[in-house]
């Protein structure tokens, strides 16, 4: 959560104000649900608990089950891969090029009969290219389910993250740029999957006179949708996107303008440079020692950064969960015991020479949100100045 105040809190006690502030006790989720839309230029838009829940309310609303593999990237939080193996399916993992986003190439090489959906990850607000993924796709009649859960606001050749694929999810954690604590939102412009992912949101709307006429069979599904409360902060915070967006990308751009990268090192630059959402900036060097020399320096000057291939839970090799098949909460609940999965042919024992290669020679270098432009000229001239001596 980058910035939250008396807004937000106000909204919070009017919503405890009323009788009831489930779902559909408020206005709060409805009216959320309606900017963001309108946001994404999608017709439907649903709030759901987490960025988790929305990735598998997509999946079911797809149809994507056992017998199904999807591709995801090298890079990205688990759960990405962790929704995939929540619908019976297998995710398979799929190097990411120099951008950091998974590499169109790759994906053409793992596609296989039982592929069924691509899920490109926009990983720190950067957006993947798109163009290449849905051209492939295209090709081979193929879902695209958009991970946006790091994105909001993002957009790709002028159009929002989100709206390029047939879904697109997003979370709004803590951690995210907008934020009700946990929470996350499914969109689309299909009225089939729509309907699906209505369902998939709410098992209990067939019973919901709310509901209303669906031209979609019902099917049994969970409860992952919003509530009033946490709605009513998104809805706040919704409000502050523009200027957070902006103050992200000021900060950006003067960082990758101003610092003088040793000789070896360079700025990656973005599949959309005006779409990104300015969380972060890409260095990468021709060496391992060269990287973690500057990633020293920025980090003795207060500039935070990190080698991306140590963060954990962000890479497929420390996914122990998937990559020892451990699949599912019940013998008859896994997916990788499931009958109609037993000819995918997983890589989880296979390194991404790749991957590990852009991942380990690269620096996240991260944007502090109330860095004003005198503190950051201020931190990049003592930068400049150690960089100096390398």
């Amino acid at each position: 959560m980058y910035i939250t105040g008396k807004d937000e809190l106000d909204s919070v006690k009017k919503s405890m104000s009323i009788p009831q502030y489930f779902r559909y006790g408020g206005p709060q989720t409805q009216a959320f649900e309606q900017d963001w839309a309108k946001r994404i230029d999608s017709k439907t838009a649903y709030v759901t608990t987490s960025g988790t829940s929305a990735l598998i309310v997509c999946l079911q609303a797809m149809g994507i089950g056992p017998g199904d593999s999807v591709l995801v990237p090298a890079f990205t939080f688990i759960s990405t891969a962790l929704a995939v193996t929540s619908v019976g399916a297998i995710p398979i993992y799929t190097e990411v090029d120099e951008t950091l986003a998974i590499c169109p190439i790759d994906i053409e090489k793992k596609i296989r009969r039982h592929t069924a959906a691509i899920l490109p990850v926009h990983m720190h607000g950067m957006p993947c290219n798109m163009k290449a993924i849905m051209k492939i796709a295209r090709k081979h009649k193929l879902k695209v389910l958009e991970d946006c859960c790091q994105a909001a606001g993002g957009s790709y050749d002028k159009k929002a993250l989100g709206s390029h694929g047939n879904m697109g999810a997003f979370s709004f954690n803590q951690f995210k740029i907008l934020s009700c604590g946990e929470g996350g939102a499914i969109v689309t412009s299909n009225k089939k999957l729509g309907e699906r992912a209505y369902m998939a949101q709410d098992g209990s709307c067939c019973v919901w006179p709310q509901t209303g006429k669906m031209s979609e069979a019902f099917y049994c599904s969970g409860n992952y949708r919003g509530n009033d409360m946490t709605s009513g902060i998104l809805n706040q915070q919704l409000k502050r996107l523009d200027g957070i967006l902006k103050d992200l990308r000021g900060t950006r751009k003067r960082v990758i303008k101003g610092l003088k990268l040793p000789k070896g090192a360079r700025f990656v630059k973005s599949n959309d440079e005006a779409g990104n959402c300015g969380v972060c900036c890409v260095i990468q060097a021709d060496t391992v020692e060269l990287i973690v020399k500057i990633s020293t320096i920025l980090a003795e000057n207060d500039l935070g950064n990190h080698q991306p291939i140590n963060s954990g839970r962000h890479i497929y090799k420390h996914w122990d969960v998937i990559n020892e098949k451990i699949g599912g909460h019940h013998p008859d609940w896994d997916c990788f015991r499931h009958p109609k999965n037993k000819n995918i042919k997983t890589n989880y024992d296979n390194v991404l020479k790749k991957s590990d290669d852009f991942l380990t020679r690269s620096l996240i270098v991260t944007m502090h949100y109330n860095f004003t432009a005198k503190k950051t000229d201020a931190m990049i001239k003592k930068i400049n100045k150690a960089l100096k001596e390398i």
